[in-house]
């Protein structure tokens, strides 16, 4: 790759959210870790017990930012993930109380106060979780076994060149 070349590629942001002590709330953190561990070039992991405004100050001066987080659905399987745009999450903006801010309500707050610093690109890596309340610092099975499928899947679609 050669200089101008780098200097165009994306600065990439991934960040795994959640709770590592309330067992599958944690799954977000727990990918974080396998890819840092991965020293991925031109990529910054990091890692965000709260969401919300923290996340805001984060994602500042990013191209591409890539959030990993647990969530419970009525019709999802423990382990099954899916890959979603900032557009999906557009619903869930609400009010204007900075308590209890969700992480699409700081992005659109962002958007607003500071859009020529936000990222052009949002995606989230929506993990199904089984357990989000019971503390452990361990995951179900489920979702566990889903943390190497998950991580390749990151790798390939917002890392890899190819």
């Amino acid at each position: 790759m050669s200089i101008s070349d780098e200097r165009h590629r994306p600065r990439t942001l991934i960040v795994g959210v959640g709770n590592p002590i309330l067992s599958d709330d944690g799954v977000g953190i727990h990918v974080a870790r396998k890819l840092r561990d991965l020293g991925l070039e031109g990529v910054d992991v990091e890692e965000l017990p709260a969401s919300g405004l923290e996340l805001l100050d984060m994602v500042l001066g990013y191209d591409r930012v890539v959030i990993v987080d647990a969530i419970v659905t009525d019709e999802g399987r423990p382990g099954e993930f899916h890959v979603l745009e900032e557009s999906a999450f557009e619903r869930t903006v609400h009010g204007s109380s900075p308590h209890g801010i969700n992480i699409a309500t700081a992005l659109a707050m962002g958007r607003k106060i500071v859009p020529e610093k936000m990222p052009k690109e949002v995606f989230f890596v929506a993990i199904e979780a089984d357990d989000i309340v019971n503390v452990s610092e361990s995951m179900t099975p489920p979702v566990a076994a889903a943390i190497p499928s998950i991580v390749d899947r990151i790798v390939s679609e917002f890392v890899s060149d190819d």
